[in-house]
């Protein structure tokens, strides 16, 4: 799980994506970051490894503007394996020609096979030969890029190649050929959308918009297995793919924080990955009412119950049922990655 944030409008791009993926990169994220923009034409893009502040020394992340900007808060693949967080490894990706940007929340099932069939037409910039090993959302870029290389605009890239992913993602990008423009693919990640006069933003996270939150006139989920354009004159919403049956799941919070309530009882404190894992899958289960074994194939259907989950942690911690805070700790290979831990 990562933490995305996307904005079309005339804001500095570097400013305000970089605090919303600051203020989401305690739950998941914090591994690596990066900033993509379009600029006079072309893609500018920055990244390294560790949360924001330290990218910010490492880079001149803060300096990017554009029309649009994407940015992305990694979680580090392989258990916080320092080998799979590496600057090549971090979001976002570019096409071969430069003109494509994408970032990816999620994990890509299938992406071995696709990866196979591309790495013969495609330098793939994520490869790390010590592990052998790419990032699995780069195929994706090579997968639009060759759907565009046929005729196809980007939207209707990603409506193409959406069935041919397994697992679960979410896919943001943006191009130089619609400077104004982010494209959002989501089957069923966390998505928020904010829209404003003369703007629009994505985070993955309500906790995104802390900052702006007042200065935007709507702030809303979209619904799942959407195909999103957003520009700064607004936001238009369709079905992604209409092969995907979207379920449906309701949870029951008063069950959930019962759950949290048992495992703090146990185990305190503990920060939200390691909580989220301790409530697998049985705590889950119980929650939406499913059986464990259910609960498992939505989560092997790229199914997300992250906001929800969230929105739990968050409403006992102003309650008081709970407390919250940041705690700073090494973590694949990098020091002071920000994590939201939680105690009786």
């Amino acid at each position: 799980m990562c933490q995305l944030a996307a904005y079309s409008g005339d804001r500095m791009k570097s400013q305000l994506l970089l605090k919303a993926i600051e203020l989401q990169e305690a739950y998941f994220g914090g591994h690596a970051s990066g900033l993509g923009v379009v600029s006079d034409g072309c893609i500018r893009m920055e990244k390294d490894v560790g949360p924001v502040e330290r990218v910010r020394k490492t880079t001149r992340i803060g300096e990017l503007d554009g029309s649009v900007g994407i940015a992305h808060s990694r979680w580090g693949y392989g258990f916080f394996d320092p080998r799979y967080n590496t600057k090549k490894m971090a979001h976002p990706f570019m096409d071969c020609n430069g003109s494509l940007c994408l970032m990816h929340n999620g994990n890509i099932a299938n992406f071995k096979q696709h990866w196979d069939h591309l790495k013969e037409r495609h330098p793939f910039s994520s490869y790390e030969r010590g592990i052998d090993a790419i990032t699995d959302s780069e195929v994706v870029v090579h997968m639009i890029e060759e759907q565009m290389d046929k005729g196809l605009k980007v939207g209707e890239a990603l409506r193409k190649i959406a069935p041919k992913l397994t697992g679960s993602f979410l896919l943001a990008c943006i191009t130089v050929e619609e400077p104004d423009t982010v494209w959002i693919a989501n089957w069923y990640q966390p998505c928020v959308i904010g829209v404003g006069d003369s703007e629009a933003m994505f985070c993955s996270s309500p906790i995104g918009f802390e900052e702006v939150r007042g200065e935007f006139n709507s702030i809303f989920e979209p619904p799942k297995n959407a195909l999103i354009k957003m520009t700064f004159r607004g936001v238009e919403i369709s079905l992604l793919d209409r092969r995907r049956q979207v379920p449906d799941l309701r949870l029951d919070r008063s069950v959930l924080e019962a759950e949290i309530l048992e495992v703090l009882k146990r185990r305190s404190p503990i920060d939200f990955r390691d909580l989220w894992y301790e409530l697998y899958p049985l705590g889950w289960a119980r929650a939406y009412g499913v059986k464990p074994e259910e609960f498992e194939k939505l989560r092997e259907m790229g199914v997300s119950i992250v906001n929800p989950y969230i929105g739990t942690l968050d409403e006992m911690a102003s309650k008081g049922r709970i407390k919250r805070w940041i705690a700073k700790r090494p973590e694949a290979g990098v020091e002071y990655v920000p994590r939201y831990t939680y105690s009786l």
